[in-house]
């Protein structure tokens, strides 16, 4: 499967063809991303539904709706050993909670009919675990609805442990939450919660800032590796003195670190690289050549988290960058790199690994003018 030829979009300022107006590396597998990433995963597919991805296989996610994205992970492990099974001892449930009753009526998020259906008995209602260390950033997520009407209840956190009173409504949604309490509740009717009953499914508990695609478990801790997405000896395609890499991406969270898209020799020493920086809300982009940097975009003010297009454009004494359709920044003083043959989704040297969602991703041979900038970024 191709990042280019599956996500991508070649964007045609003015109506003419790619070819007749400027190159772009290729989609007909010429110039496809090789993925690798060592274990099966998840995505949601084009009908809402969370479906099960093999090793080495991109996902192209639908989450949220409309455009599909290709979703870049961090390595996560599911700290929960039973994601889906609510009556197993492994989960602490008060003796006033209940017993679970697995649906036969309504679906879970992913297509069956296997989330728990929890009704509350008492004021002491909940399914908990405790897990983990009380100093460590965990993300905490589950899936949950109503079978009829609306109401509130704790999710994540308990009512006693910073716990977020959540709206509940008959669409499913995954609740999430990022602290460093040590327990995990499933549901929680504690507190201020309004909701007597409610469906849950896929609980998930992992180390980090901000939650990933789900992990299923069933007996144990259950680990996704990380995507890797690179691609190699294409020196013929990119190898020029002038062009543009543009990139439609966003970023999972603003979590303190650089998330890198690079042209590059395999080196960080000549490269073309666009990043989301370590400092919050920003995009750089950066010109290499034999270790000196020849230009560098630092722009400010971006919601990084939303899909911004960025285009950089690289020639002899003639850079700019362009995000959303606006000209960020020019610099026309700087060589550029004459030795690159690789695209990654990494620094040029195989870390700061981009990890968020990217939906098109395009490199010109040849730089590109203002209007088609504009027009390609808009």
């Amino acid at each position: 499967m191709s990042l280019l030829d599956d996500v991508s979009i070649v964007v045609t300022p003015n109506g003419y063809k790619a070819g007749e107006l400027y190159a772009v590396i290729p989609s007909d597998g010429t110039a496809d991303m090789d993925v690798t990433r060592a274990t099966a995963a998840t995505r949601v597919d084009e009908n809402g539904l969370i479906e099960d991805v093999l090793s080495n296989v991109p996902r192209i996610d639908y989450t949220g709706g409309g455009c599909p994205h290709i979703l870049a992970e961090p390595q996560r492990t599911n700290l929960i050993h039973y994601s889906e099974d609510f009556t197993d001892t492994y989960w602490t449930s008060n003796t006033d909670v209940e017993t679970p009753v697995k649906s036969t009526t309504i679906k879970s998020p992913d297509g069956n009919y296997n989330a728990w259906h929890i009704v509350k008995d008492g004021s002491n209602s909940k399914i908990a675990k405790v897990i983990g260390s009380s100093s460590v950033e965990y993300s905490k997520s589950i899936w949950a609805r109503t079978i009829s009407g609306s109401g509130t209840a704790y999710f994540g956190n308990g009512s006693l442990d910073s716990g977020v009173l959540t709206t509940v409504t008959t669409e499913w949604q995954r609740i999430e939450i990022t602290s460093s309490v040590n327990n995990f509740y499933a549901v929680d009717f504690r507190g201020s919660s309004t909701l007597t009953e409610v469906l849950i499914w896929g609980a998930q508990l992992e180390e980090g800032s901000y939650p990933t695609s789900y992990i299923p478990t069933s007996g144990s801790t259950v680990t996704r590796n990380q995507d890797i997405f690179t691609r190699d000896g294409i020196g013929s395609l990119i190898n020029s003195t002038e062009g543009v890499l543009f990139v439609e991406m966003a970023a999972f969270s603003n979590d303190g670190t650089n998330r890198t898209i690079a042209l590059s020799d395999g080196t960080g020493n000549n490269l073309v690289r666009l990043y989301f920086s370590n400092s919050s809300n920003r995009i750089v982009s950066q010109v290499k050549v034999g270790g000196s940097t020849q230009v560098t975009f630092d722009i400010t003010g971006i919601t990084v988290i939303d899909f911004n297009k960025v285009a950089l454009k690289y020639k002899e004494n003639d850079f700019s960058i362009w995000i959303n359709g606006v000209e960020r920044g020019t610099d026309t003083s700087g060589t550029t790199p004459t030795s690159m043959n690789r695209l990654a989704l990494d620094n040029g040297s195989g870390s700061e690994n981009l990890f968020g969602k990217v939906k098109q991703l395009q490199v010109y041979k040849t730089a590109l003018s203002d209007t088609q900038l504009a027009a390609l970024t808009s």
